[in-house]
């Protein structure tokens, strides 16, 4: 059973200073079993971690008020790239120098919006050391606020003198739990179509004014649930891998490879598989083509035959199509010639033509096409010019799930 060990980390005030405090849970991740739970200094943590021993990984959760959420549009899916673009994409939002904060990313969305997670390094760094301190190495490291289990279209946890409100898959804020209901008034229309609140039985009593504050501002009820466990156990049942992870950067954790015999031939037997179904796929494509082909020929011959009824002995067709297209004139070879470097750069691109209009006074050509994003539209045309033909994006609409625009193409040096 693979058990991984939860920490938050938090600061509380001691003898007149800011002194770090632990909360921690070793959970099986198959049963839900807790194991080893508690909550204290480091060096209370110290003294009953000397023996600890477990399988899975270390996931560490920091205070949600140093870590700023927010997004941005790169034209890029390279990480490395990505990383670089970052700072000066969110420069705006941020209330201090970018040479002096980390960045991290996390998925991007459908809309090509990459989730950002911005910390002062000094903090990072501060948070990262204590980890190694306690003799952890950890493998995830975030906010809190990105380890509650998102539902809804804003889902809140009441953490005693703290609120935390998660909109989207990577966005939110934590706030003061008195400013609730103004925070929540404050958000866009989107985000307040399904409001969802959690919070511990004792703590519900005191938060009834905002919920009626927030009630009455809603145009739907907001839901209230009780949670069954503390805050922090319910951040760790609940928490989900594929958030934004703190380690990026100068804290990127290299991965271990695996050293037990038996998962390598685990691994080998999987593969060996893999390969013999591949082998059954091919055959089966190979077979399908054939077919396939087989009937494009036969539907070729025939449409030849209705077009030039009195050739009879027809074994070369393709030479037969270009000796016809040739008697066109130069027009038809300009069009043809056009129409080949073009579209034989659409496969693989995503893109679909809906339209092509060929003007022959002007001797370019007029593409209507429709893609997810309009980045697809701007790289087909740059690689239509690295190819020597001159492509000049022409309007571009967006619509509710997808992007239509149009191509306009010609031979490099044309009128």
């Amino acid at each position: 059973m693979a058990e991984n060990l939860f920490l938050r980390l938090s600061e509380i005030e001691s003898e007149g200073d800011l002194q770090p405090h632990l909360e921690w849970m070793l959970l099986d991740e198959t049963s839900g079993i807790v194991r080893f739970r508690g909550e204290g200094s480091v060096p209370e943590f110290q003294d009953l971690n000397r023996d600890l021993t477990f399988s899975g990984k270390t996931i560490a959760m920091i205070p949600a008020e140093e870590v700023l959420l927010t997004k941005a549009v790169v034209p890029s899916k390279q990480q490395r790239q990505i990383l670089q673009a970052v700072p000066f994409m969110v420069e705006e939002h941020l209330a201090t120098d970018v040479e002096v904060c980390h960045f991290s990313i996390g998925r991007i969305s459908d809309s090509g919006a990459v989730a950002v997670a911005v910390i002062n390094q000094s903090r990072i760094k501060y948070w990262y050391e204590i980890l190694l301190e306690l003799g952890l190495k950890p493998s995830f490291v975030t906010s809190d606020l990105l380890a509650i289990k998102q539902s809804g279209s804003c889902h809140i946890i009441v953490d005693g003198e703290r609120a935390l409100i998660r909109t989207g898959s990577a966005e939110g804020v934590c706030v003061s739990t008195d400013m609730l209901a103004m925070t929540v008034g404050l958000l866009d229309e989107q985000f307040k179509a399904q409001v969802e609140v959690n919070v511990r039985p004792s703590q519900l009593e005191s938060i009834s004014l905002q919920i009626s504050q927030m009630n009455a501002e809603l145009t739907t009820l907001l839901e209230v649930t009780e949670l069954e466990y503390s805050v922090f156990e319910t951040f760790s049942r609940g928490f989900d891998q594929s958030t934004i992870n703190l380690l990026q950067g100068a804290f990127k954790v290299e991965q271990q490879s695996v050293k037990q015999g038996g998962a390598w031939r685990s691994v080998a037997i999987l593969a060996g598989c893999t390969f013999v179904l591949h082998l059954f796929v091919l055959m089966g494509q190979a077979v399908y083509l054939d077919v396939q082909a087989r009937q494009m020929e036969a539907e070729a011959r025939e449409m030849y035959a209705s077009i030039y009824p009195n050739d009879r002995d027809v074994r070369d067709m393709r030479r037969r199509w270009q000796n016809h297209l040739r008697k066109g004139g130069a027009v038809t070879g300009e069009f043809m010639t056009l129409f080949v470097e073009t579209t034989k750069n659409i496969p693989g691109t995503n893109l679909v033509l809906n339209n092509l209009n060929y003007n022959q006074s002007r001797g370019d050509m007029m593409l209507q096409l429709e893609a997810n994003r309009s980045e697809q539209l701007i790289s087909f045309a740059d690689t239509l010019n690295k190819l020597g033909l001159e492509a000049e994006i022409g309007t571009i609409n967006q619509t509710d799930d997808a992007v239509r625009g149009s191509v306009k193409v010609k031979m490099l040096g044309g009128s």
